[in-house]
């Protein structure tokens, strides 16, 4: 029987690591982006490497337009695995941040995240078997100044898991939410952040492939909420049992010397 994984954000960086690992893994595939000649470049890739059937649905899922139109092209379509991908950062202060910017982010990182997985929920149910990936940040744990809203909506994601999971629990659906730290893809260049990736040890940047291989290999021992690197770790371990002062003071000082200063 076919099984479909449906991917959003594939055009590259860990929703393309997505693909290939799922591809690799014998499903077929349904992929989004907005970017029209990089999704079929990779989707004609995909499927010259796997042999597996690609479906590629153009959408702008920051836009309830985008996501509605997604919804009503995988009507009738059975959908095994979902992974909620697609996303994009701002790296001004809230304050300074164009108020449709804080709009388009809110609304794909929450609502739409909530709109697919709410879909393809019912399918799954009927079935009695799916999985869900949601990816988050290690952000949703500790906010730095110039991330808020991204960091606040990707909190959101982990706590939309977790209930999930409580939720779903006996019915043969799973879920994870996974919290990567540093990701060497093209998401900080597309969204004006210029931070060093050649920087060595534990605030090093990894390979999207890695951090899909690592969260896939949790999945299996039935971990709802994967931070997959030592970075994202400390850092979530900081911001939950530091004294709040004192991670205030770290968290600008990061940003000064990591972002800021670029």
């Amino acid at each position: 029987m076919e099984q479909y994984a449906l991917i959003t954000g594939a055009t590259s960086g860990l929703g393309l690591a997505d693909e290939k690992w799922f591809a690799g893994e014998g499903y077929h595939l349904i992929i989004t982006g907005r970017r029209k000649e990089v999704i079929e470049r990779r989707a004609d890739e995909i499927r010259n490497t796997y042999g597996c059937k690609v479906i590629v649905i153009l959408a702008d899922l920051a836009e309830e337009t985008g996501v509605s139109e997604l919804l009503n092209q995988l009507e009738g379509k059975a959908i095994d695995v979902l992974v909620n991908n697609a996303g994009f950062g701002l790296c001004t202060e809230f304050a300074d941040t164009d108020a449709a910017d804080i709009k388009r982010l809110i609304y794909l990182q929450t609502t739409a995240v909530a709109r697919i997985t709410h879909h393809v929920l019912g399918g799954m149910k009927r079935e009695g078997r799916g999985r869900i990936i949601n990816v988050s940040s290690d952000g949703a744990f500790a906010v730095v100044p110039g991330n808020v809203t991204y960091a606040a909506a990707k909190r959101f994601i982990v706590t939309l898991t977790e209930g999930l999971h409580m939720e779903l629990m006996g019915t043969g659906i799973r879920v994870q939410a996974v919290c990567p730290g540093f990701v060497d893809t093209d998401f900080h260049e597309n969204n004006g952040m210029y931070v060093d990736k050649t920087r060595k040890g534990m605030f090093g940047f990894r390979q999207p492939g890695e951090v899909v291989d690592e969260a896939m290999k949790e999945f299996e021992k039935g971990s709802i909420v994967c931070v997959p690197d030592k970075a994202g770790k400390l850092v979530k371990a900081m911001a939950e049992y530091m004294p709040k002062k004192m991670y205030y003071r770290f968290a600008d000082d990061f940003v000064n010397k990591n972002i800021r200063k670029n």
